[in-house]
């Protein structure tokens, strides 16, 4: 009896244990391994409000806070309909090329 009421409580435990940022997306379903092999740690994940990604023309997007251009080809669909990008940055201004970068997309 004890055993199984231990096992009920780790069990629980793990259950309700805080998803990490780069585990869900925001609209809570589990990002696919292949997305966490692709890009990158949790570090790297910036989620994007609409107003900080612009579309400069049909071959570029632009990111704010983000210093290159995004050709357009590199966009992929976004799995909750929020802007991702995934990229790392050392912190002293050097930022890597993008891993991935989610566009909401109409298909």
């Amino acid at each position: 009896m004890r055993l199984a009421f231990v096992t009920l409580a780790l069990l629980g435990g793990l259950a309700v244990r805080p998803a990490a940022a780069h585990d869900v997306w925001a609209n809570g379903v589990i990002v696919p391994g292949w997305v966490k092999s692709a890009c990158c740690g949790p570090d790297d994940a910036h989620h994007l409000r609409p107003e900080q990604v612009h579309r400069v023309s049909d071959d570029y997007y632009t990111v704010d806070g983000y210093r290159y251009r995004i050709p357009a080809r590199a966009a992929l669909p976004s799995q909750d309909g929020d802007y991702w990008i995934f990229y790392r940055d050392d912190g002293s201004g050097g930022q890597s090329t993008v891993y991935c970068f989610f566009v909401p997309m109409g298909f």
